[in-house]
């Protein structure tokens, strides 16, 4: 049996046409496994460099921001990816509930 660590989460492919409740519901439990979570449920990691720098924003958190956005847009199809491409974790989320909204 495998451990924690070992465990990975298969997520369906959302094209807009499933159940998005459901499908968030893989993709938090695949941020949550990475560490990434918080990056999709505040908008402390967006900005602009001076609001960043009043946050008190640390470059790394841009990386792991990056894996978050990276975990989301593997999960969904390609023709719904392209509109995320250069947003935050916070900010596909978000866009996303608005989109098909739980």
């Amino acid at each position: 049996m495998a451990n924690d660590a070992e465990m990975t989460l298969e997520v369906e492919i959302f094209d807009g046409s499933g159940n998005f409740a459901n499908w968030s519901e893989q993709v938090i439990l695949a941020l949550w496994q990475k560490g990434v979570l918080d990056y999709v449920e505040s908008d402390m990691h967006t900005g602009t460099a001076e609001e960043l720098d009043k946050k008190k924003f640390n470059p790394a958190d841009s990386k792991a921001d990056g894996l978050a956005v990276t975990i989301i847009l593997r999960c969904m199809s390609k023709s719904h990816r392209k509109r995320f491409i250069r947003s935050t974790a916070f900010e596909v989320w978000m866009e996303l509930q608005k989109l098909y909204g739980v």
